[in-house]
């Protein structure tokens, strides 16, 4: 009797119960985060699960219509009271399973389970709404370059890189997902119709004439939707696209514009562009002055004024695709969003940074000397990125590391000595700027245009806007960085754009939305190298920040 009950405990064992990773049920293009605005599954669309034990090691792909509700032994219920519909696998492997949400699945909070080997996962919660559209991205993180197609003609649709740019008044295709339900069937070939709910497309800030929002004819539950790239959008090489549909907002990827269809995108505003491109062993450094006021969800108001450095060095592959979520700005006058699980005040990475195992040496820590303040170090650091971090001054006594040490930057020097060499450099000076309206922001409404005037002492550098909300109940982050042209003096952040931020809910939960106005004056890096880098640039900004409310 023990005997055939071992034999049963090891089969069983062999197959493992399906696990569904917490909050690992997700858009299969924008993999937001649940909870999020924008973490909702589109009735409709691809998901994504991720997990244990969830279908055969051997990875496979439906490959003909009609779809079934098992493949390979995978089967997915979701249900809500009495109400159970079947999902649909359209990919199968251990630890991934794409499906398509149908479009009766009931809305709101429903339970999910799937089922392998004869065996079920425990349930999980997931939030299904009408309308949850994702892009796909080149990084298949839902950040960076768009899967987005220029049309030359119907043989020939490259697909929009830095290296191949669209122009303006070009006709492009976004692919996507979750647009909305249709009215044929989730489990047949598609039929080219456009879905039932408006959809409007941004590309840098200006709307987007719509050709066709549906169905792609190849892929159910795959969205194409083609657009006429519009006449006063920016050029530049990471221009923000979003879509809405319905009250639903996609994630941010970006696409490249250029004056001449096809041609090698450019950002005069920002070196850092060419640096990360053309650059396989890459540096940057970063200092930066900020005057923090933090004075929501405390019980202390906290005002200081802190020096701080950064410094990355990657050995990255040269990329037609290449992104970098701290360098890889917008055009001015537009803005990027970027998600990501976890809390970035507290260390969490945004989405897109380079592994650690491409991090290049250079030596135990990055030196800061200035001769009115001596030196200080920034030490190396795992988190959020591999690199070099650190405060090196603080008019807080009690920080422990010394009064502030970029007065005068002209006087300060940068040096480094490890496996890529030595090198020193004197950072770019700028000047702070008056945000008369700083101490009485005190909350973000979702819902109108915000306005937010500053006035600049700097007219020849570019500034920036920086929105991070973290939502500690969903444990996720959302952050907006805006660039304005030299000599503009406010920043204005649309509806559309505000919907992707979590609201606060005015209590001492762990959650933390800060603004921040910054000087960044990119064209005024300094370049710096050395024996083991192909190039760097260091990079001095000014900040003023402020807590607030999202509501």
């Amino acid at each position: 009797m023990v005997f055939r009950f071992v034999l049963l405990l090891m089969a069983v064992c062999a197959f493992g119960q399906p696990v569904i990773t917490y909050r690992g049920v997700l858009n299969a293009a924008s993999l937001a985060p649940p909870g999020l605005p924008n973490g909702g599954l589109g009735r409709g669309g691809v998901f994504t699960i991720f997990g244990t034990n969830l279908g055969p090691t051997t990875p496979a792909t439906v490959s003909a219509f009609p779809l079934t509700p098992t493949f390979n032994g995978v089967n997915i219920t979701v249900a809500q009271g009495g109400i159970s519909v079947s999902a649909i696998p359209i990919f199968v492997s251990a630890g991934q399973v794409n499906a398509i949400l149908p479009s009766n699945t009931p809305l709101g909070t429903c339970s999910m389970r799937i089922s392998f080997g004869g065996r079920t996962s425990p349930p999980v919660a997931v939030e299904v709404v009408e309308n949850g559209p994702g892009i796909f991205a080149i990084s298949s993180g839902g950040f960076g370059p768009g899967v987005v197609q220029n049309f030359n003609t119907t043989a020939d649709q490259p697909v929009n890189s830095l290296d191949t740019s669209a122009a303006r008044g070009q006709v492009i295709t976004i692919w996507a997902t979750g647009l909305g339900r249709v009215p044929f069937g989730d489990n047949v070939a598609p039929t080219a119709q456009d879905v039932e709910a408006p959809v409007t497309i941004t590309i840098g800030e200006r709307d987007a004439v719509r050709l066709y929002a549906g169905r792609s004819p190849c892929c159910a539950g795959v969205d194409q939707i083609v657009v006429r790239v519009p006449e006063d959008a920016p050029q530049g090489c990471y221009v923000p696209v979003r879509v809405k549909a319905g009250s639903g907002v996609s994630n941010t990827v970006t696409m490249a514009i250029a004056a001449t269809a096809g041609a090698r995108c450019s950002d005069a505003f920002n070196p850092f562009t060419d640096l990360i491109r053309n650059s396989r062993r890459q540096g940057m450094i970063w200092l930066d002055r900020t005057q923090l006021q933090v004075d929501t969800h405390v019980t202390t108001v906290e005002q200081n004024t802190i020096d701080s450095m950064r410094a990355y060095f990657w050995n990255r592959p040269a990329s037609s695709f290449v992104f970098d979520p701290l360098f890889s700005y917008p055009p001015p006058g537009t803005c990027m969003v970027q998600q990501t699980s976890g809390n970035v005040f507290r260390g969490a990475a945004l989405r897109g940074v380079a592994a650690a195992s491409s991090a290049l040496d250079a030596g135990s820590a990055i030196r800061l000397s200035t001769p009115f303040a001596g030196e200080t170090e920034a030490a190396g650091v795992t988190v959020p990125q591999a690199g070099y971090s650190g405060t090196v001054g603080s008019l807080r006594a009690n920080d422990g590391v010394g009064q502030l040490r970029l007065d005068f930057p002209n006087t300060v020097t940068v040096s480094y000595d490890g496996a890529i060499g030595s090198t020193t450099v004197q950072p770019n000076q700028t000047n702070l700027f008056a945000w008369s309206g700083r101490a009485n922001l005190d909350r973000i409404r979702r819902s109108v245009n915000t306005r937010i005037p500053f006035t600049p002492n700097d007219f020849n550098a570019t500034s920036e806007l920086s929105l991070v909300a973290y939502s500690a109940v969903h444990n996720a982050t959302t952050a907006i960085t805006c660039v304005a042209a030299p000599g503009v003096s406010e920043f204005i952040l649309s509806p559309d754009l505000l919907a992707n931020l979590p609201p606060s809910f005015g209590r001492p939960d762990g959650s933390l939305a800060m603004i921040g106005i910054g000087v960044v004056p990119l064209t005024r890096a300094v370049p710096f190298s050395s024996s083991g880098l192909d190039g760097g640039l260091l990079l001095f900004s000014q900040w003023q920040t402020k807590a607030v409310y999202i509501q």
